[in-house]
């Protein structure tokens, strides 16, 4: 009898019987769910509050000697905003290694594009992997914390903290409006999306992977030759007057979102800002015609001249900056208007 009842109580509370295998979320013992949340609600709280002394009582001897005098630096300049009572938890994983702690590959997904794999390398018999997020106007961080359980005490063996998402969709949503714009030939668009998606890649560190990763290299791989023959930079615009070159097109970040930048070489004297706004007016009507679909629908378009194209340097060269509304989603591939034309 007393062996038919300890034969339940270890079929229906695995942990604590300490057979291999991985729990996720409400699958967790909810002790274990408790124990976990409460040490994340102090990391985020350590880490908002920036007291590297809290922290550290947390640490495991690995992650120090990972981190060491690195570690109170890094949180003295960590930017996201850690509000705690903003973060959200995406997923816990609760992993029991009883054999060699070898490396472990926990999957997570339900059939979707965003499934993910976490890749690890368990330290204890008993391991705690949390995925959290915070979210920001434009912005959502992950932070993303490993427990391992040394005795009776869970000490913190993986603290990493990357970006998950931006203007509300993560690396797949990305590569995927990506996929449609380099389809519709929208080269320019397509590749300032696969610049944001690549940012999103990685939001801890290497402990987590996309499952569409190779799909998204392969893509980068066929814009990139795509580009190269349509785009040959630098570019000069004939139907400006002043005959501005664009050498890049990359995105601008601000509070609101990600825009598209584009940068050029004016041969306007830096300090004639008039004559400089006169000709990225006209820059900026002619940019649908030089990439196609570029300005539609964008809230905004951001511009940078300088008097030359910068180099290998870290040489400080002056510059000016404008701001242009961009256009409402009308078709891609308006004509464009070729009436503002800047004059020297």
């Amino acid at each position: 009898m007393n062996h038919r009842w300890g034969l339940w109580v270890c079929l229906f509370a695995l942990p604590a019987c300490h057979k291999s295998g991985t729990w996720v979320d409400g699958q967790i013992d909810p002790s274990v769910r408790a124990a976990i949340r409460q040490l994340n609600t102090t990391v985020i709280r350590d880490i908002s509050t920036k007291d590297t002394a809290g922290l550290r009582t947390l640490f495991s001897d690995t992650l120090w000697n990972r981190v060491g005098s690195n570690f109170a630096g890094q949180v003295e300049r960590n930017e996201v905003a850690f509000d705690p009572a903003k973060y959200k938890e995406k997923n816990q994983f609760y992993i029991v290694y009883t054999g060699a702690k070898t490396h472990a590959d926990v999957h997570r997904g339900k059939g979707s594009e965003h499934d993910y794999t976490l890749n690890f390398q368990p330290m204890t018999e008993e391991t705690s992997v949390t995925l959290g997020y915070f979210t920001g106007p434009s912005e959502s961080f992950a932070l993303t914390t490993s427990f391992g359980k040394y005795g009776k005490d869970w000490k913190l063996n993986i603290l990493e903290i990357g970006l998950l998402k931006i203007m509300n969709g993560d690396a797949i949503d990305w590569y995927h409006r990506a996929q449609r714009d380099f389809d519709s030939g929208y080269l320019a668009d397509a590749a300032n999306d696969l610049l944001i998606g690549e940012q999103l890649l990685r939001p801890a560190g290497d402990l987590l992977h996309y499952q569409k990763e190779k799909e998204l290299s392969e893509l980068d791989q066929r814009l990139s030759s795509a580009i190269t023959t349509a785009y040959p930079f630098p570019m000069t615009d004939s139907l400006v007057r002043t005959k501005p070159s664009i050498f890049r097109i990359s995105l601008y970040r601000t509070p609101e979102g990600y825009y598209p930048f584009l940068l050029y070489k004016t041969q306007l004297p830096m300090g004639d800002t008039i004559a400089l706004s006169r000709e990225c007016d006209a820059v900026c009507a002619q940019l649908g015609r030089m990439f196609k679909g570029l300005p539609d629908g964008k809230r905004f378009l951001y511009f940078r001249a300088y008097s030359r194209i910068p180099g290998d340097t870290s040489e400080a060269l002056a510059y000016k900056e404008f701001r242009r509304d961009g256009r409402p989603p009308f078709v891609h591939g308006d004509p464009p208007d070729a009436t503002a034309i800047a004059k020297p």
